[in-house]
């Protein structure tokens, strides 16, 4: 898998790994909640999340733990095994319908995504994809999003289904560092929530946040550099909010670089 060659002065940056659901995309409101409810309907089943109720249930990692989560409040009387099979069954049918989705309405790029991944690209880092998401879900979302297969610009892509543990676990992030052959202190995480974070972190990874709509208000104590996107908007700091990026300037590889540097404090 190496084929770094460094951006010039910044020998330690050698990998980005990103998240995929808010992170390279605004996927969560656009794409899975309507395939969530979708597949309810279509197994009859009286049960419908409004936005509300999405973000309540978002502090469950992962599709199918989220539904069965769900089962339990709704299926008290249900036992663990039709619990565990009825999820599985909704998740399958939820994925199904992610893929008649994707068809219809592609989602876009993140602002400021398409242009970190040229760079990274053109300046020789490995790029992978560690998420919670279906890989399956993954490659083809961002296959239509990049406008070119996926596999030309990514190295590597973990998902969910690949890992025993999801999210806030590191699995996801120690599979993509094995499979970059990167050292955990050259790769910078992009993730945009507090699970993503806390997953990134236990992985060893210097992390940078690019929140969205769903997770502006969560607390990124432990983060680098905390954005509202990666073409950033002036109000962009870290935690303590010692560091600015300038109104109008996009992240770039020389701020990743510096968050790297001897001098940088890592969690």
């Amino acid at each position: 898998m190496s084929r770094v060659s460094t951006p010039q002065g910044c020998a330690q940056l050698q990998g980005l790994i990103f998240d995929f659901d808010g992170t390279l995309v605004d996927s969560e409101l656009e794409l899975h909640l309507p395939a969530f409810n979708q597949a309810f309907a279509d197994a009859g089943l009286p049960w419908h999340w409004d936005v509300p109720r999405y973000l309540q249930l978002l502090a469950v990692p992962g599709g199918r733990q989220r539904i069965r989560a769900w089962i339990e409040t709704q299926c008290p009387d249900m036992d663990t095994k039709g619990r565990d099979t009825l999820a599985t069954e909704l998740h399958a049918a939820k994925n199904a319908r992610i893929q008649q989705r994707l068809e219809q309405h592609p989602l876009t790029l993140r602002p400021g995504v398409r242009t970190l991944l040229t760079d990274a690209q053109h300046n020789g880092l490995c790029l992978g994809i560690a998420s919670t998401a279906h890989s399956k879900t993954i490659e083809s979302t961002m296959t239509q999003a990049l406008e070119v297969d996926v596999w030309t610009i990514f190295d590597c892509i973990v998902g969910g289904n690949q890992v025993e543990r999801v999210k806030p676990a590191p699995d996801v992030y120690l599979k993509a560092l094995q499979q970059l052959q990167l050292d955990e202190s050259r790769v910078i995480a992009i993730e945009d929530s507090q699970t993503g974070l806390a997953a990134a972190r236990a992985a060893g990874l210097v992390t940078v946040i690019s929140r969205n709509t769903l997770t502006r208000d969560e607390d990124f104590t432990g983060a680098a550099l905390v954005l509202n996107e990666i073409a950033p908007t002036g109000d962009e700091a870290t935690p303590d909010a010692s560091e600015k990026i300038p109104a109008g300037r996009a992240l770039t590889l020389e701020h990743l670089c510096a968050l790297l540097s001897p001098g940088h404090t890592r969690f």
